[in-house]
């Protein structure tokens, strides 16, 4: 089976697809950026020029004709997405959508045209995936009145192991963009330091807030107790989640985050934002802490009853979300596809 899978550089696509090849599926891959460590063709629909989208979508065209694919796989309905989508559709070829979040929740709300380019790719697609129920509703009412088939999947994660003694480190590792309110972690982290200077905050990640956000530190002269630490590898962030104590992820809107259920399989207490994803699956002060305005998330994670929270959390994350149970998944829709 050959599967054209179409993503972005991200850490999530590049687990996703060498899972995938270790399944024994055929991968090759689309984006519109280069992927690391993955030999990938490009095609850019990010031009203010919509000559250029024209005719970059008669070479995407041309592309697909010569090396058909069995399916293709798009990761996040964004704007390749949809002229993916409307590739396929030319072609009759087969196509699997995976919403990411913001994606279906935010992306449409801001204009009708947005709204419309997201309903077109999600309409014109086969089968849709996502793995939060808030998604899903989202999805729903972006195609309705059209049915189309839609399954609740996790993206998948490899558990991590804890260290055996964990340190006292807060560890961050979402896009540096405004979405997911990485100053708002900062400035927790600033009061919270205030009662105890031990402590570290690791940021991972990068993005068109970096800059800002080390200026912020240096502003706040914590630059000893704040590490920026760049864009990470696998490896690199299991070993940030293995060491830390607490994960912190606060984005303004969100599905279920690949990288908090990494984190919690590492045993590390989850500060999250108060948003539905987070209600549905934490009970807050128990098995992690859901951000309020008013209080420091981080205190309050020092005071939660930690084997109580590891065990919880431990088990609700094996139970649906590792990879060797959710590629199968995704691979019994590409075979009924196929079929």
């Amino acid at each position: 089976m050959k599967v054209l899978q179409v993503g972005s550089n991200s850490i999530h696509v590049k687990l996703f697809v060498k899972a995938m090849t270790d399944h024994g599926i055929n991968c090759y891959l689309l984006s519109e950026e280069p992927i690391d460590g993955f030999a990938s063709v490009l095609f850019s629909f990010r031009s203010s020029n919509p000559l250029q989208w024209i005719l970059n979508y008669k070479k995407l065209l041309a592309y697909l004709k010569t090396n058909r694919p069995d399916i293709v796989h798009i990761h996040q309905v964004n704007r390749l997405a949809v002229f993916v989508v409307r590739a396929c559709k030319n072609l009759n070829i087969k196509v699997v959508i995976t919403a990411w979040g913001s994606d279906v929740l935010l992306v449409p709300k801001r204009n009708a045209f947005n709204k419309y380019l997201v309903s077109y790719a999600l309409k014109n697609s086969n089968v849709i995936t996502a793995d939060a129920d808030l998604m899903i509703l989202a999805i729903k009412d972006l195609i309705h009145p059209f049915k189309k088939e839609i399954h609740s999947i996790q993206y998948g994660i490899d558990p991590v192991i804890p260290a055996s003694l964990k340190e006292d480190i807060i560890f961050s590792n979402r896009l540096h963009k405004s979405l997911y309110q990485i100053d708002k972690i900062i400035n927790d982290f600033v009061g919270f330091y205030k009662q105890y200077p031990d402590w570290k905050l690791v940021i991972g990640g990068v993005g068109e807030q970096t800059e800002i956000l080390k200026e912020q530190v240096k502003k706040s002269e914590l630059n000893n107790s704040v590490e920026f630490v760049g864009w990470l590898t696998a490896e690199q962030n299991a070993h940030w989640y293995s060491l830390a104590k607490i994960y912190v992820s606060i984005p303004e809107s969100d599905g279920m985050s690949v990288s908090v259920l990494e984190a919690l399989s590492a045993e590390c207490i989850p500060v999250c934002s108060d948003i539905s994803v987070t209600n549905s699956w934490m009970k807050d002060g128990v098995n992690g802490v859901i951000r309020k305005e008013k209080k420091n998330p981080f205190e309050e994670a020092l005071t939660i009853n930690l084997e109580n929270c590891i065990k919880q959390n431990r088990e609700w994350v094996s139970s649906f979300a590792y990879r060797s149970a959710t590629i199968p998944r995704f691979i019994a829709i590409y075979k009924k596809l196929v079929s």
